[in-house]
């Protein structure tokens, strides 16, 4: 009976053990949710081309005498680089706004709104380069956005300079019929091509407004870099330009593509599927 007894005792002393020990361990950590804004505006400044990394000089020498706008990362930093054609050295770009964008917790991207100011025309290369200030997380894109300064013509927004006026005909002839929209056709890269930047673009072009653009697009509908081209009205004028875009990570689909002002807004006249690497 004794024994029993020892025994039930002992029995009760370690399952009140356990139960102080169980009473002791500290309840799981329960997961914290970050809350990603939707959109916040970023601090940006303008800097010295000869002040910028040798990254964004070499970009810069690429497009300058082009109307082009592109971004590049260098040094753990963001730049913005905007270029204006001779036929446009009367107006620099200015940025007004920046706002990151987080459509998605695995995607972010930049949207720069921008705007063309009249100066006194430059004898050299007009280029603007902006620095981005601190961003929240990596971004995927840059998408730029551009007005005109107040006062400027309508039908100058789609690009930075007026367009020349057109000279009336002789009185007594024809004039020829007017194309209406335009026409394009890419011949490099060829489809499904494996691009590095800057990626070479060939083809040739005309429309009604006298002007196209010519710009790279990744698969989400970021455009990473383009280029205002004039073409003629009539006939087809053929081009060669090169677009610089940063380097991805990994290989990224996207798209050459040549698009131009239309009625329900930009027309799509000519593209290409790549293969960004």
């Amino acid at each position: 009976m004794r024994r029993l007894l020892l025994i039930m005792a002992a029995l009760v002393l370690i399952g009140g053990m356990a139960g102080c020990t169980a009473a002791r361990k500290p309840a799981p950590e329960q997961p914290r949710t970050v809350i990603i804004p939707e959109a916040t505006r970023v601090s940006f400044e303008k800097i010295d081309l000869a002040k910028a990394p040798a990254e964004v000089k070499d970009v810069a020498r690429t497009l300058e005498n082009t109307d082009a706008s592109t971004w590049v990362r260098a040094n753990n930093n963001l730049y913005l680089l905007f270029s204006t054609s001779p036929r446009n050295r009367m107006y620099r770009a200015e940025v007004t706004e920046i706002q990151q964008r987080n459509p998605r917790a695995d995607f972010s991207w930049l949207d720069v709104k921008a705007r063309y100011v009249r100066q006194a025309a430059a004898s050299a290369p007009v280029l603007t380069v902006v620095r981005v200030g601190k961003l929240d997380r990596p971004v995927n894109g840059v998408a730029f956005q551009f007005s005109r300064e107040k006062g400027q013509q309508a039908g100058q927004a789609g690009g930075p300079g007026p367009q020349p006026a057109a000279r009336p005909a002789p009185a007594g002839t024809p004039e020829p019929a007017a194309v209406t929209g335009g026409e394009a056709a890419i011949s490099e890269p060829s489809p499904d091509q494996e691009t590095t930047s800057p990626v070479k673009v060939v083809g040739k072009a005309r429309h009604s407004a006298g002007e196209v653009r010519v710009r790279l697009v990744d698969e989400r509908g970021t455009v990473l870099a383009e280029k205002s081209l004039s073409v003629g009205k009539e006939s087809f004028t053929e081009f060669e330009t090169l677009l610089s875009y940063s380097p991805v990570a990994s290989p990224r689909k996207g798209f050459v593509e040549v698009v131009a002002p239309g009625q329900d807004g930009e027309q799509s006249l000519a593209r290409v599927p790549v293969t960004m690497k």
